[in-house]
């Protein structure tokens, strides 16, 4: 029973519900209506055959075993279309209360979801906190990088120095003479005799 915008609407869902019972009210008041009139033909119907029967000597079976066909047929025609409006009615309700079952949600599933939905802010709680005990402020992260460099600078400075040192104690004449005694000690050990080595 969609609204105007697609979604259940429960007043008209009940209004329109009401509408039927008041509508089966109304059939039930015509059936009994018609069921009274039946009933006043049929206590004619057998005033007139009991004065016939009382008027007579000989039982008129025949006529008793009609007149009861008759009022039994009247009956169950009546009874039928009494019957019909009601039942089409029950059916109607059910398919409602079967549609209705459909978008309802019970008890149970409710107390489900809001415990499933506690679990899961639980759980999201948790992982906040454990983000906030291993995380760094921004801050804290500037203040270590800005310790970083100054050590990278530090550090960078202290080569600087040892190289200055070095190169000032052991300078590139140093070197040349260096490598001069080796390759002379190369040739020399080339030179000599393989006994003597």
């Amino acid at each position: 029973m969609p609204g105007t915008n697609g979604a259940f609407d429960p007043v008209a869902s009940y209004a329109r519900l009401s509408e039927r019972v008041e509508g089966q009210g109304r059939d039930i008041a015509d059936l009994r209506s018609n069921m009274n009139t039946g009933f006043r033909n049929v206590e004619g119907s057998l005033k007139h055959l009991a004065d016939t029967v009382a008027g007579g000597t000989k039982t008129q079976w025949p006529v008793i075993w009609s007149a009861i066909g008759v009022s039994f047929a009247i009956i169950v025609a009546i009874g039928g279309l009494a019957y019909a409006p009601v039942n089409r009615a029950i059916d109607r309700v059910e398919t409602t209360v079967g549609t209705l079952s459909d978008k309802i949600v019970t008890r149970q599933e409710m107390d489900w979801r809001q415990a499933r939905s506690q679990e899961d802010r639980s759980r999201t709680d948790t992982a906040i906190v454990e983000l906030r005990n291993s995380s760094v402020t921004r801050n804290e992260w500037s203040e270590r990088n800005r310790a970083r460099d100054h050590e990278i600078a530090d550090v960078s400075r202290r080569v600087d120095e040892i190289r200055q040192e070095v190169g000032a104690v052991y300078g590139t004449r140093d070197v040349i003479v260096d490598l001069k005694k080796e390759i002379d000690m190369l040739r020399q050990r080339v030179n000599t005799p393989s006994s003597l080595r």
